[in-house]
This record gives structure tokens, sequence and C-alpha cells, in this order.
């Protein structure tokens, strides 16, 4: 893969016209240096000073690059998580440059090579980087038409792209490849490009395609990445290599807060290949030869799954047991201080309350959860005096990037961060964590070095989704109508992005910690209403955002209390929510859901069952960022066990216009798969000191058996007029809410505090006889 370097000596330009080319040109200004810019980049740092500064997004090289062989290469800031959008953005790509999208590979995330587009998060890489590529990609095709006139000496008018190749029209035998036509050479075109990150426009005026026109955007192509990964030929952060590289380990606190008072460095040379403590006030690493011998060091300080108090091991903590009982989180909530959000305000609740026939409060709680990535968090780091290079594989390459300028003390445009995939990326977990950790040690050591986390460290010291506790209050009156809904939500951070190296070694603050938003869209049409959000801080652990960050648990409260005001009103729950919504892709999504389902109208819970086993249904929706999800669900509930199995799901998904069909559906199905698991299973313990849940065993997931026998995926306004929204995230939402009213319809209890464990399933019975 070729970099793009963003400044080149050129010593010959190609004879175009400048004014036919500046006829109908957008305002593009091409330049094209004949010398090999993968040759020109090493000189080209070396006369800079080894300037690793990304190109700017003027320049089309930014974006893109063709060579001889008739190969473009596409160059993103955005960067794959495991939602396919690798493969998405090349089909946006190929589809405005007309060219084959087998023929066009994909540079992803390395910040020396690639525009700042912002991370990739919030379900928004197609709804954004998607655009900027559009139009960069037309702009290419309309400098590629301009340089064939100059070729054939006829009007761009005359003239033809289509799969990689400019015909001349009526006359196909008359073509020449894009290969052909740049001959080698960097596409040097300034074209317009204003704003930066989820905001940079680029060449707005290119002229890009009619969306009825598109051959490849809506195409169910297969993943660019599948095949390798499937023959374990694919490379993860975990696996590179980098030559004269040594191994760390991060010892982190036996207690969240602990100050570390002694090393004690006994045995640690005895251990074959051992190199270096690394400690910096509370921040202490290890260093060795090998992977093992970092292990094994590490051990020694108490690295390990069960330590047994802060001073049982040769690195020697102090006391330390702030953390709220786990028991008291949602009152610990409820007394933190932080700032009120109003979402929604209409009519006046507390004057509807007293005329109400009948009025219904519940309370709804969600603890502590973790990404729990299979993938340990890895990264490489080579710290020089003046300069640094980190491997790593985060979705925020160029913020991270500015990070480690401002702790390493290194122009940032002195730092490359070569972004390599990471096994178990999604959200904030610990691979945005782990290279401040690798980055620390190679400074002290003055050599590359690879940390990789410990499953025990990914466990306790990722960051994690926050607890959340939630009012309820709604009131029907003699008719069964909703005369007055309140939700309010008590939310810590979601956002907290200081780094936990960066705060163990005392140094200067890098990040924030944000404040707690409920990320709720509320769209029921009632005439007394108040949804309110009360935002915090950090609240105990270190919270961030994790898949649909706090979304997942307001949508869980507020679905199932408006299906338990539908039961009160003896209503069947799909009538009474189309009663009350005023958003017609809403209704078209819960219509479309009912309809693959079979939906018969009734109210919950169903009709008295016998036996062991109880069958329900359960049905829920979201709009997550203009996405629009509806979601129905079969469970059966084992009465004598507690044991929930969700049998079959329906999701209808209106993201707009899909760009891969194919990947939208694999994204969904995980999206249901791991919401299961984050509703029936998951939950952080831990006590006053730190998390308890270090291993598979403390923090179960879904296993394999638990997945649903069928799920079924409609999509809704998969329409070119429709502009494409995000999928990453979306069917996540509904899912705590679709089986928390399933369970209820099965055997007419409700669940309101996830996981739904079995015991918990049987407690919930045992109160209401």
């Amino acid at each position: 893969m070729n970099t793009r370097p963003e400044n080149l000596h050129e010593t010959e330009r190609l004879t175009v016209s400048r004014r036919n080319f500046l006829k109908g040109s957008a305002g593009l200004v091409v330049a094209f240096s004949i010398v090999d810019p993968t040759t020109l980049l090493a000189a080209a740092g070396e006369a800079e000073g080894k300037s690793a500064g990304s190109p700017s997004s003027s320049k089309l090289y930014a974006w893109l690059a063709i060579d001889p062989d008739n190969t473009a290469t596409l160059f993103t800031g955005k960067v794959e998580t495991g939602t396919g959008v690798e493969t998405a953005l090349a089909q946006i790509a190929a589809e405005e440059l007309e060219f084959p999208v087998d023929r066009l590979d994909v540079v992803m995330g390395t910040t020396s090579r690639t525009v700042d587009q912002g991370p990739t998060y919030g379900s928004m890489t197609v709804r954004y980087a998607g655009p900027q590529i559009r139009h960069a990609a037309a702009a290419a095709r309309k400098a590629l038409l301009d340089m064939a006139a100059g070729h054939f000496k006829l009007p761009a008018q005359q003239l033809i792209a289509r799969d990689g190749k400019v015909a001349v029209i009526g006359a196909p035998d008359q073509s020449v490849t894009f290969g052909e036509l740049v001959d080698g050479k960097r596409l040097d075109i300034d074209i317009e490009a204003t704003g930066k990150g989820f905001g940079l426009k680029v060449a707005p005026d290119a002229p890009v395609k009619d969306p009825s026109t598109y051959s490849v955007v809506g195409q169910s192509l297969r993943r660019k990445d599948i095949p390798g990964k499937v023959t374990g030929q694919f490379t993860y952060i975990q696996d590179v290599k980098v030559d004269g590289m040594l191994h760390g380990r991060v010892v982190r606190p036996y207690g969240v807060g602990a100050r570390l008072e002694s090393v004690d460095e006994t045995g640690l040379k005895d251990i074959p290949g051992f190199v270096q403590v690394v400690r910096r006030e509370n921040f202490l690493g290890v260093v060795a030869e090998t992977e093992w011998a970092a292990i094994k060091a590490a051990e020694k300080l108490g690295s390990t799954l069960d330590p047994q108090g802060p001073q049982a091991a040769q690195a020697k903590w102090g006391d330390w047991s702030d953390l709220p009982e786990q028991k008291e989180i949602w009152e610990t909530l409820r007394k933190t201080a932080g700032g009120n959000t109003s979402i929604s305000s209409k009519g006046s609740v507390d004057m509807a309350l007293p005329f109400a026939a009948r009025t219904i409060k519940a309370t709804y709680e969600t603890p502590f959860q973790m990404h729990g990535s299979i993938g340990p968090s890895c990264a490489i780091a080579d710290v020089r005096a003046d300069s640094a290079t980190i491997w790593g594989g985060t979705q925020m390459p160029h913020e991270i990037r500015g990070n480690m300028a401002q702790m390493l003390g290194i122009d940032e445009d002195r730092i490359d961060l070569v972004w390599h995939e990471a096994s178990g990326a999604y959200g904030r977990n610990g691979l945005e964590h782990v290279i401040p950790d690798a980055a620390l040690m190679s400074q002290a050591v003055g050599r590359p070095v690879r940390v990789q986390w410990m499953r025990w460290d990914e466990h306790g010291w990722e960051p994690k989704g926050p607890p959340i506790v939630q009012d309820l209050t709604g009131a029907l009156d003699a008719d069964g109508n909703v005369v007055a809904w309140r939700h309010h939500m008590w939310v810590p951070t979601t956002g907290d992005t200081r780094l936990v190296a960066v705060e163990l070694a005392g140094l200067p603050e890098i990040g924030s910690e944000g404040q707690g938003d409920a990320a709720i869209t509320y769209a029921y049409t009632f005439d007394n209403a108040d949804v309110a959000c009360h935002g915090m801080g950090r609240v105990g652990l270190l919270t961030a955002w994790l898949r649909s960050p706090a979304q997942f648990e307001t949508t869980y409260a507020m679905e199932a209390f408006i299906d338990e005001l539908a039961a009160e009103a003896k209503q069947d729950p799909l009538s009474f929510r189309l009663k009350y919504l005023g958003d017609q892709r809403a209704v078209e999504v819960l219509r479309a859901a009912a309809e693959a389902y079979g939906w018969e109208p009734r109210p919950s819970p169903a009709p008295q069952q016998d036996g062991k086993l109880a069958k329900g249904r359960g049905i829920a929706w979201v709009n997550r960022d203009d996405a629009r999800v509806a979601t129905i669900a079969d469970v059966t509930v084992d009465r004598e066990s507690g044991e929930i199995r969700v049998k079959r799901v329906v999701v209808a998904h209106d993201c707009g216009l899909v760009v891969n069909p194919d990947g939208l559906r694999n994204q969904i199905e995980g999206n249901v798969i791991q919401s299961l698991s984050r509703t029936l299973h998951e939950e952080v313990m831990f006590d006053r000191s730190r998390v308890t849940s270090l291993d598979w065993q403390g923090y179960p997931i879904l296993r394999f058996e638990e997945i649903p026998d069928q799920i079924d995926i409609v999509f809704v306004n998969n329409r070119p007029e429709y502009p494409s929204f995000g999928g990453g995230e979306p069917s996540t939402c509904p899912t705590a809410a679709v089986i928390s009213n399933a369970v209820f319809d099965a055997i007419g209890v409700r669940l309101r505090r996830t996981p739904f464990r079995p015991e918990r399933v049987k407690a919930a019975m045992s109160r209401t006889g």
C-alpha cells in the first residue's frame, strides 16, 4: 500500500490544456508528479525532518490513488471495527469513480496517510464519511474525464467513464484505462474542502451520480476482510511484530484509586529476558525480551487474576475503598451532583395526575456493563527523542495521535499512528488506553514495546457502560388513554476520555470527564409529558461509550413502561403505541415488523398457559440517530428454573438507502445477539476497592446454544431518495424492552432490572405470587 506524502517535488506535469481542463472542472486544479511517491516518501521525510503529518483534505491524493496496473486505493481516516464499513466505503467510492470495486484497496486510519474524518463511532461512518468519499471520487472521475479529453482530443462530454476506463461514446473500442491516464503519477489535484471531522465538506460542486442509477451501492458484495479472517491470514494488531520489539505488561493498582507505596524488584532479574521495571508515580509496568518473561515479572508484582490484597505482592499499594457499595449504586446516582436537561416538556404532568383514573409508577435499573472484547487490547509504541511511531487498533487514530503528542511532549506531525484492525474493536474499550501504556514503557526503555493486556486488565480497567436508574410515572383516564407521562433518568458520563495511564502517571490531564446524556429520542404525543435527564460525571468506575451508549438503557425503560400502560389499559401493545406516534417512519417500521412477524392484536399478558414452559411475545422500537428500528421477539420462560430462551426475533430496520444489504444484515444479527447477552447475562461486579468480575465466569456472556433459532430482517425505506443513516447501533436499543415485555406476556411478571438472570426471574415470580 502506497503512502501518499502531502508535498512532493514535481519534476514533470501532464500536458493537459489548462484552459480546456478548467472549463466545467468544478474548480479543480491538477498537477501530477511523475516520480513514484512511494520511493519519494523516505526522501521527503528526511528533507522535512521525518514529518508524519496527515495529508491535506484539499488534495485528491489524500483520498485516492490510481496505479499503472489499473488498480486503485481509497484512503480514509475511518477504521473497520467489524461492521463492514471498509467494504461499504469502497462501494461508495467505486460507484462514483466508475471503477471495479474488486480492484479497489482501502487504507484506513493510519494518520500519515489519511485525512482526519473524525472517530469511527456512533453509527456515523456511512452517514458522514460516505458523502465525503462520494464527492472526492466524483471529483476524481471528472478529472479523469478531462484528462481523457486531452488524450482523445475530444470534448469531455463525448466521453464516458465506466469500469475503470474512459471510452468514446458510441465507439467503445476507443478507450483508455484510468491507470494509463494517470501513468504512475500522484493525483496532485486541488479540490475544495472546508471544515473538519464529521463536518468536513469535500468537493461540494463535484458532479455526483443520480442515486437511481447506482449499480454498486445497494448490492450485497462480499466483505473485503472476511477471507483473511476465515483463513487465519488476517493481521490483527495483536499479530503485528516490529523489529527490535520488547514486550510489556501493566501492573494496575489493587484498588481503583490506590497509591503505589513501594516496589520490591527481588527475583525479577532471575527471570530470563527481564529488562526493566517502569514506574511513574502510580503507573507500573514491566518490560522484557519475551512475552512470557513480561507476564512472569508482572505476576511477581501482583498482576494476577485473583490478587490477595494491596500488600500481598512485591508491589505494595495503599488501602483504598472509596467505590460505592454495589447494592447502593442506584441511590448513589440519585445523590450525585450534575446537570439537568429537559428532553420534552409539554402541558403539565403535575396538574394532570390528580384527575387520572389510574396512575402507575415504576423504576428501571441497569448496571455497569463492559465491552467484554474477546481479544485483549494491544498496542506497540516506538518512542524516540523527537518522534514516535505507534501501532494500534483504536477507533480514533487521529485524536489519539494528538493525545500522545500532548503526553509525550512531541510535535503531532512527528507522530505516526499506524492503524491495524483489532480483535474485539468497538466502543471505547481498552484500545485507546493500552496505547499510552506502550508509549510510556517505550519512552522509558528507548526501544519499541508491545503491550497486551491480560484478561483481568481488560475486564478490570476498560471503560464501562454506566449504571442508570430511571423513574417513570404514567396516568390513564377511564377510557385507557394516556393523560400524563413522566420519565426521569440519572445518567453518569458515557464520554469520559481521560486516559488511565495518564492519570496513574500523574501527568497533566488529557481528555475530559464529560456529563451523562440520556441519548433518548422521545416521540410519543402525550398531552402532558415531562422527560428529563439528570446527567453527571464519573461515578465510581471509568465509564465511556458502549454500543448505543445510554440509549440501550433508556429505550429499555421507555418501551417497557409504555407496555405497562398498554397492559393496564387492556389494549394491544402495538396499537397502543401507534395511537400516540406522529413519526411516520416509526409507524412504518412497527407495521413492517408486525407484518413480518404475523402479529395478531390482543392485550398482554397472553391467555393462561399450563405447563413448565410459558411463551410470550414482546415489541419495542427506537429512533437512534435518525435510523428507526422495531423489534419483536418470541420467548419461552421456564417457570421452574427462571431461564429465558429467545426463539425468534424480527427486526424492521430503516436506515435509509442501504449500501450493502448483506453487510447490514450481519450487523443487525450481531446487534441482536450482543444485546441479548447484555439483557440476559451481563453485569459488572465490584466491591469497595475494585472490579471483581475479572474473567468469563464472573462476567458471563451469551453462549452459542442461546442464540435465537431465527432472526428475520426487513428493510424499510431502502430507496435512493432516502439518505443513508447509520446501521451500527440502532438494532441494539430495543432488545431489553422487547424481552422484558415478552416475559410479561408469558408469565405476567415485570422485569425492571437487567440482566434477567434466572434467579432474578424467579425472585420476580415469587413477589407476584
